[in-house]
């Protein structure tokens, strides 16, 4: 039995939709910073040699390093009070995206990230993320890295996307809780399904190389528990989960 003519025409003017959808669709890169001149270069460095993003936003919280100049070079930069959901709110601000893509500053996208986004986007949907994979290549580290298929851990260094409509009917990211990125993720989900792309993105380890890794995890997994718990843990996590750079 052959294929109907007209059923021909409905995928290709499917596929032709499609194609202009994605074609048409804009990306906002933001990235949120602090004293990150380690770092920040050769991430901009990657998005605009591999994935030449529409725009690159960095919201800097006050650095006192290079990372301003740095990063002054590769995005366009602007100034925040420091906290990562205030700087990453200020970002959306002035975007001009239909799509919200939140990196930190030591996070790489895989190859063809964007147009990863652009296609389950095209598709119906309206928010998501990567799993992830550490630059350190440590058998421990390998496996939390596993944990990244779930949901559940879904934290912000696996780069967040999100459509502008969703974002701003989320009333983007709280600025008055402990994790802005498990609060964000939990509020998400109740509106709609995240999906997650299985090529990772790259996240550096230095965190765990610095404190140890299973220290690490313990101090994540406490910390995280009282969040899930309903905890307010602010002064607590500035004790146990300091800046690292």
């Amino acid at each position: 039995m052959g294929v109907r003519p007209d059923a021909v025409l409905v995928a290709r003017e499917h596929w032709k939709v499609k194609s202009e959808k994605v074609k048409g669709m804009k990306i906002s890169v933001i990235i949120p910073t602090y004293n990150e001149e380690s770092t920040i270069c050769d991430t901009l460095q990657d998005l605009c040699s591999h994935h030449q993003p529409d725009e690159i936003i960095v919201v800097d919280g006050g650095s006192t390093d290079k990372t301003v100049s740095l990063a002054s070079k590769w995005a366009n930069v602007i100034s925040s009070a420091k906290g990562r959901a205030r700087q990453m709110n200020e970002g959306t601000r002035i975007a001009t995206g239909d799509v919200f893509l939140f990196l930190h500053a030591d996070t790489r996208l895989p190859k063809n990230g964007l147009e990863q986004i652009k296609e389950v986007v095209s598709q119906g949907a309206s928010a998501g993320r990567f799993r992830m994979k550490f630059d350190n290549r440590q058998w421990l580290l390998r496996f939390y890295e596993t944990y990244t298929r779930f949901h559940f851990f879904s934290y912000g260094d696996q780069g967040f996307f999100v459509t502008r409509k969703l974002f701003e009917k989320l009333y983007g990211f709280s600025e008055t809780v402990s994790f802005e990125d498990i609060d964000f993720y939990q509020r998400l989900r109740w509106l709609t399904s995240p999906v997650i792309i299985q090529d990772p993105v790259v996240t550096s380890a230095r965190r765990f190389t610095q404190n140890g890794c299973v220290r690490q995890k313990l101090i994540n997994i406490f910390l995280v528990a009282l969040c899930y718990s309903g905890f307010n843990i602010l002064g607590l996590k500035g004790k146990l989960y300091p800046e690292i750079r």
